[in-house]
């Protein structure tokens, strides 16, 4: 009996001694570290219009992006834009014929959106002065221009044939009419018929006009040469 007791007392003790070794080994918690204030950049989306600067007029198809990744979009044909952007962003405004701009986005806005109109002023190019210096006579430039001695290089077979002139001429009055002759005829036509629109043309053949060329023709042998 006595046995027993010493060995509930031995096992008693020794759990307590176990859980106050247990209790002391376990650290305390420590404090958290103190949090380093960091700045958040927000994300705000930017709209606005982009004029000129002289009439303050739309500028369609001006490029607008971001400066530090060069991404962004280009207005419509009314000038307008809109892209997201970080505050604190610098935004590049670039167009042919106009001075590149550019506009810092502010920190600090309402409700996450900036509103921009940014003026295009124009970017005048200055050419060197060209002088044109014309022939005195077409007798001058038609020596001038023979005393070149261009080559042929195939482009007229005539030129080295050694065709007569009244030959060609002759040729050349069997050839039809050009496109350029027969749409100006085509057109005159139209105008014609366009400015008697809505009434009767007129008869030629009481025209005295009209019968005193026909018999000048007759005279002079244009009707029988046609």
């Amino acid at each position: 009996m006595n046995r027993l007791v010493t060995c509930a007392l031995g096992v008693c003790l020794g759990t307590l001694m176990g859980w106050t070794t247990a209790t002391a080994q376990t650290p305390e918690p420590s404090t958290p570290p103190a949090t380093e204030d960091v700045d958040i950049v927000q994300v705000v989306q930017v709209s606005g219009l982009v004029v000129t600067g002289d009439s303050l007029s739309p500028l369609p198809y001006c490029t607008v992006y971001r400066a530090r990744d060069r991404r962004g979009t280009m207005t419509d044909v009314r000038g307008f834009f809109s892209l997201p952007a970080l505050e604190g962003d610098t935004l590049e405004f670039s167009s042919v014929g106009y001075m590149t701009q550019q506009a810092v986005i502010p920190s600090g806005s309402e409700m996450g959106r900036v509103n921009l109109v940014q003026p295009m002023g124009r970017d005048t190019v200055n050419m060197a002065d060209a002088f044109v210096y014309p022939w005195p006579s077409k007798e001058r430039f038609k020596k001038e221009f023979l005393a070149l001695g261009l080559p042929n290089q195939g482009l007229d077979p005539a030129w080295e044939a050694g065709m007569d002139p009244m030959d060609v001429y002759d040729r050349l009055i069997e050839v039809g009419r050009d496109g350029q002759s027969t749409a100006t005829d085509v057109l005159s036509a139209q105008a014609i018929q366009a400015g008697y629109s809505g009434q009767a043309p007129p008869v030629n053949l009481l025209n005295p006009v009209a019968w005193a060329k026909f018999l000048q023709a007759l005279k002079s042998g244009e009707l029988k040469r046609q």
